[in-house]
C-alpha cells in the first residue's frame, strides 16, 4: 500500500510541476513579446482545456494520497492561472456604442474553414447562400477550376476571389474595387495527407493570403482572408513529429511577420480572419492583438471553442478588425448539419462612412 501511495504521490507532483511549467510558459506567450522562433512559444499552443483536465487529475491524486495541503496549494496556483490564461477579455465591459449610427454602414462577415469541401461543395454552397452574409472568408477552400465555376454559378450574388485554388477565398456581395494575392515566405503543404518538409520546400509553391478592397456604399473596406500553416508530419515517429512541430512554429512566425508588415501598409477600415491554427494564448494572437481587435471578445467575456465539432476543445478561428471599425454583434455559428470540422464565426461590423 505504501508503494502505491508513493507512486501516486510522485505522479501527482510530477504532473503538477509539468502543468505549472507549461502554464508559466503560456503566460510569457500571452503577455510578453518573445524573440522570433523562441521555443517558449510551444507552451502557448497547449489548449487551456487540457491544462484544466490534467489539473483535475492532479487534485484527485493529491486527495487520494491525503496530501490536503498540497491539494489546496495547487488549487490556489491553478485559480491564478485560470485568471491569467483563460480566453477572456475586459473589452466586453468597454463596448463602444456609437452615438450617431447614421454615420456608419453595417456589414455582415463570416469566417469558415470548409475542410476542402470534404462534406460536399453542394452543401457548403447551399449553406452560404442561405446564411445571408455580405462577405465570406473561407479557409481550406481548395478549388479546382470546376469547383470554382460551380461556386460562381451557385452563388451568383457574390464576387469570388481565390488564391489560385490552394487554400483561401473571399466572397463579396459588395463591389470589389481591387484585390491582391500576397505571397508568404512559406510553402504550400498538404491539408489532407502527410508532409515531407524537403519536398514541400523543393516544390517551391508559396503560401499566400488574399486581400480585397470592397466598396461599402462608397467607403473602401479592406477584407483579408488568412490561414496560418498547419498539417501532419511525414510519419508518426517522435523524430518526425518534433521536426514538423519546429517547422510549423518557425513557419507561422515567418507568416505572422509578413502579414503584420503588410498590414502596416494598408489604410482604411480593416477586417481579417480565418482559421489561424493557433490557440488564444499563443504569441501569434498576442502579436495580432497589437494591430487589431479580437471581434468575438468585443461582444463576449469568454472565447468559444471552434474546433473540433465532435469534441470542441480549442478556439482556432477568429475575426479581427481595426480600431476604427466597431463590432456590433459576434457569434459562434452552431451548425445543424455537419459541413466541416470547424464552427464558423460571424460578426456584424459598423463601418465609418467617408464624410463627403
Amino acid at each position: 500500500m505504501k508503494i502505491v501511495k508513493s507512486v501516486l504521490s510522485f505522479l501527482a507532483f510530477f504532473l503538477a510541476s509539468l502543468v505549472i511549467i507549461i502554464s508559466f510558459g503560456s503566460i510569457l506567450c500571452k503577455y510578453t513579446n518573445l524573440r522570433p522562433h523562441s521555443m517558449i512559444q510551444i507552451f502557448g499552443y497547449v489548449s487551456f482545456f487540457w491544462i484544466l483536465a490534467v489539473s483535475a487529475i492532479v487534485l484527485l491524486l493529491f486527495l487520494l494520497v491525503r496530501r490536503l495541503n498540497a491539494a489546496l496549494s495547487y488549487l490556489g496556483v491553478i485559480i491564478i492561472f485560470v485568471f491569467l490564461l483563460n480566453d477572456f477579455s475586459f473589452s466586453y465591459f468597454r463596448k463602444r456604442i456609437p452615438e450617431h449610427t447614421e454615420a456608419y454602414d453595417s456589414i455582415k462577415v463570416i469566417a469558415y474553414n470548409v475542410k476542402y469541401y470534404a462534406y460536399g461543395i453542394e452543401k457548403i454552397s447551399g449553406y452560404l447562400n442561405e446564411s445571408g452574409n455580405d462577405v465570406i472568408l473561407l479557409s481550406e477552400s481548395v478549388l479546382t477550376p470546376e469547383k470554382l465555376e460551380y461556386l460562381r454559378t451557385s452563388l451568383p450574388s457574390y464576387t469570388i476571389i481565390s488564391d489560385n485554388g490552394h487554400d483561401l477565398s473571399i466572397l463579396s456581395k459588395h463591389p470589389v474595387i481591387s484585390y491582391k494575392i500576397v505571397d508568404l515566405p512559406t510553402f504550400v503543404a498538404s491539408l489532407s495527407s502527410s508532409n515531407d518538409i524537403e519536398k514541400i520546400i523543393a516544390n517551391g509553391v508559396h503560401r499566400s493570403f488574399v486581400h480585397a478592397v470592397i466598396d461599402v456604399n462608397g467607403t473602401p473596406v479592406n477584407v483579408l482572408s488568412l490561414r496560418l500553416l498547419a498539417g501532419r508530419p511525414k510519419d508518426h515517429s517522435i523524430g518526425e513529429c518534433i521536426k514538423w512541430g519546429k517547422y510549423l512554429l518557425n513557419s507561422q512566425d515567418e507568416e505572422l511577420a509578413a502579414f503584420t508588415d503588410y498590414l502596416k501598409t494598408v489604410s482604411g477600415p480593416i477586417i481579417f480572419g480565418g482559421d489561424l491554427n493557433v490557440t488564444p494564448n499563443t504569441q501569434i494572437i498576442h502579436q495580432l492583438n497589437q494591430y487589431a481587435e479580437d471581434t468575438y471578445l468585443q461582444e463576449h467575456m469568454f472565447g468559444a471553442f471552434t474546433f473540433k465539432l465532435s469534441f470542441p476543445t480549442m478556439r482556432l478561428d477568429y475575426l479581427f478588425h481595426s480600431k476604427d471599425v466597431i463590432s456590433k454583434k459576434s457569434e459562434l455559428v452552431k451548425m445543424n448539419t455537419v459541413l466541416s470540422d470547424h464552427f464558423p464565426v460571424r460578426a456584424v461590423f459598423l463601418i465609418p462612412r467617408i464624410m463627403k
